[in-house]
Formats: structure tokens, C-alpha cells, sequence
């Protein structure tokens, strides 16, 4: 069997084993989707986004679909990775005949898939009931940076597999980073209504920029939102992330 027939394998049994897993269905599926209910219930009328007033549910179902992608290529991918290293499994797939890099090409195949997925779900939810417009500069825009930003998040929640040392460990610094991250970068809270100073520090890390620049995509007519700054920032942390990830990711369990 080729290379490409083992990983297409691996990510066909990671997706079954997904679904089968109540748990990573609920945290990185379905609370993306209770999110976007909530909010879009709870906030209502309009707030200020780029000089324009817009309402509330067309700036928020654009920040979850962000946030979403983070969840599942950051702090999922960081969790799944980190356990499955310290169980041991890792290591033991390096003694077997398949390559392997092909197991975590499937992982990050697999969180591809699920964020594919789940950005699509959000979006006809957005779509049929909260008003989302949704044009043919939206759609390159929306699939613009949802590759862009699937590859950023999933070289930085690999990247991060160094420091996270124990799977108790990757699953505190992923969820509470995401968390944190989203309240900083305008996805839970408008960032009209957010200090100055919190903007800035938001606007240093990936999210706020995926963020923006999917708002951008639903909330400004005949524009895809791709821009230069967005698209700059993304990439800087997809190399970072990427360089740190090749220079110190451990098949070996790392725990004490």
C-alpha cells in the first residue's frame, strides 16, 4: 500500500474514532454551535465594526466560525497529540513498517476534515436564520481563511506539544489559551466595546486577525476580506510555528 492510500486510511479510521468519542464531538462540534445560539440570542440590535454599524448576529456567527477553528486546530489537535505521546502510542507506530509522519498527517488531516465540517454547519446556521449574507467574494473569503487559518492554528497546537508535557498539561493550556484568546480578540466581546489597550494586545495573536478578517467577508459588500495585514500576521505564525514545531516535536514520551 502507498504512502498516500496509509494516510488516507489513518484519516478515515481518526474520523470514525471522532465520532465514536462523545466527548471530542461535543467540545469541538457542538459547543461551537451552542455558542453561536447563545450569543446571537442573548446580544441583540447592532454594534460598530470598521465605522458601520452591523448587527450583532452578522459580527458574531463570523467571530464562533474563528473560534471554531482554533478550538479544533489548536486546542483539540494540541490535546490529541500531546495524550496519544505520552500513552505511548506514537512511539509504537515508529516501529511499525508505516511511516511515520503519516500518523500525524492523519491527525492534522482529520482536524481538517472536522474544521471543514464544522465551519459549514456554522454557516448555514448563519445563513438560515441570522440574516448572513453569503456572495461569491463571502465564499472565497470564508475558504481563504479557513485554510489559512487551519494551517496556523495546527502548527502552533504542534508546536506547543513541546512545552505541553503531559496530557493533563495540554489539556489546560489549550482550552484556557482559546478561551482567553477569544475574549481578547473580539469573538466573545465587540471590539468596539473593548479598551484600546486590549484591542492591541489582542491584534499580536492569529484569532483577532482570523476574526476580522472573516467579519470582514460577511459584513463589508463585494469584498472577500482577504487583506495584506490579516493575511501577513496569519502566515508569520503559521512559519513561526512551523519552524518550532519540525526543530522540537519528541516522539518519545516526555512526562516525568
Amino acid at each position: 500500500m502507498s504512502d498516500v492510500a496509509l494516510l488516507g486510511a489513518q484519516v478515515r479510521y481518526g474520523l470514525l474514532g471522532f465520532v465514536r468519542n462523545a466527548r471530542a464531538m461535543v467540545f469541538t462540534v457542538v459547543m461551537p454551535v451552542v455558542l453561536l445560539v447563545l450569543f446571537n440570542s442573548i446580544f441583540t440590535g447592532t454594534t460598530t465594526f470598521h465605522g458601520n454599524e452591523v448587527p450583532m448576529a452578522n459580527y458574531f456567527t463570523p467571530g464562533i466560525i474563528a473560534y471554531a477553528v482554533m478550538l479544533s486546530g489548536y486546542s483539540s489537535l494540541l490535546v490529541s497529540v500531546v495524550t496519544a505521546r505520552e500513552r505511548g502510542i506514537i512511539k509504537r507506530f515508529r516501529g511499525t513498517p508505516m511511516p511515520a509522519w503519516v500518523y500525524l498527517a492523519a491527525i492534522v488531516g482529520q482536524t481538517i476534515v472536522v474544521i471543514a465540517a464544522t465551519v459549514a454547519v456554522l454557516v448555514a446556521i448563519g445563513v438560515a436564520f441570522y440574516q448572513l449574507r453569503l456572495t461569491g467574494p463571502t465564499v472565497v473569503g470564508v475558504v481563504g481563511y479557513t485554510v489559512i487559518g487551519t494551517a496556523t492554528m495546527c502548527a502552533i497546537g504542534l508546536a506547543l506539544t513541546a512545552v505541553a508535557t503531559t496530557a493533563d498539561s495540554a489539556s489546560a493550556i489549550g482550552p484556557f489559551s482559546t478561551v482567553t484568546l477569544a475574549f481578547v480578540s473580539g469573538v466573545f466581546i465587540p471590539v468596539a466595546t473593548m479598551p484600546a489597550w486590549l484591542v492591541d494586545i489582542g491584534t499580536v495573536f492569529p484569532l483577532a486577525h482570523l476574526a476580522t478578517g472573516l467579519q470582514s467577508a460577511f459584513l463589508e459588500s463585494n469584498t472577500t476580506g482577504l487583506t495584506g495585514r490579516d493575511l501577513a500576521v496569519l502566515a508569520a505564525w503559521f512559519v513561526g510555528a512551523a519552524v518550532v514545531a519540525l526543530r522540537t516535536f519528541r516522539w518519545e514520551p516526555q512526562g516525568r
